[in-house]
């Protein structure tokens, strides 16, 4: 009975032993396949996990205030005036953003916002659509203290997330040229061209008297390129105080342009050689022709 018995048990060991040996090879064969054929699974609980903390993050902005409902929104607060931070715009001027921060200075300091970053809205206003001018007297007028919204991204992204359709913009604009009220040219020219250099490479004679041959040859120096705008004045950039100070002294018409700080993004007319008096010069350099 007892040789009976430990038989049983030697023999009972060694077919569960053969089961599971089989049983480790099929799942090695299947996992050799598995790992050899099929690509890797992925993983639908991190996915989730990456949409959650998204959602969170646009809960976040709403619940803070945030004009956009965006993970990429960020609402920073700065005293007015002392922001630290240098403004820029493209040659539309619609639309703000961060161009420079000074370093140490408030936004700085934040460690929330960084050069780049879009403004979307000042005190819950919107910004993203004004003009340049128009922020700034937005910034000037409010309160000691600035509730700033900006978007981490390109323009064109922030106007996909406030859902504000975009029109192809063409690169190619008409300057048409006028002279005694004559139509003389219609010059083609890309968007962000310089006016002056459009009018010179087409052989167009923009000055007056002997500013023809004493000119600065577009660097800015002489004030005498002076054209009148006379449609599409919003189609440039805007002008600079230098520039108003130049045009000032020679009491020229509001809509007058140095032409060689004048940039173009559509179509514009031109009117050549307008009525000017007094200082004929530029108002910093000193010249006088």
């Amino acid at each position: 009975m007892g040789m009976r018995f430990v038989l049983f048990v030697c023999i009972g060991m060694r077919v569960i032993y053969g089961l599971q040996f089989c049983g480790y090879r099929q799942n090695r064969d299947v996992s050799q396949r598995m790992g050899r054929w099929d690509p890797p699974s992925s993983r639908p609980e991190k996915n989730a996990k990456i949409a959650l903390n998204d959602l969170r993050r646009e809960i976040n902005a709403v619940e803070s205030g945030a004009l956009l409902a965006d993970e990429r929104s960020k609402i920073v607060e700065l005293p007015r005036g002392a922001t630290g931070i240098e403004w820029g715009s493209d040659l539309s001027f619609v639309g703000v953003y961060i161009r420079a921060l000074e370093e140490g200075g408030a936004a700085y300091a934040t460690g929330l916002v960084d050069e780049g970053d879009q403004l979307v809205a000042i005190n819950g206003t919107a910004a993203y659509m004004l003009s340049f001018d128009e922020v700034m007297s937005l910034l000037g007028r409010e309160a000691p203290t600035i509730r700033l919204e900006f978007f981490s991204g390109s323009r064109d992204q922030l106007l996909t997330v406030a859902g504000i359709e975009q029109t192809p913009i063409s690169q190619e604009l008409t300057v048409t040229v006028l002279d005694n009220d004559r139509v003389i040219a219609r010059l083609p020219a890309q968007r962000g061209a310089n006016l002056r250099d459009v009018l010179v490479q087409a052989g167009i004679d923009l000055y007056q008297g002997s500013s023809a041959y004493l000119n600065c040859r577009g660097k800015q120096l002489c004030g005498t390129c002076i054209i009148d705008v006379q449609q599409g004045a919003n189609y440039t950039n805007r002008k600079s105080n230098d520039e108003f100070s130049t045009l000032n002294l020679q009491n020229t018409a509001p809509s007058c342009r140095l032409s060689c700080v004048t940039f173009l993004y559509g179509d514009i007319t031109v009117s050549l050689r307008p009525e000017r008096s007094g200082f004929i010069g530029a108002a910093t350099s000193g010249s006088a022709w």
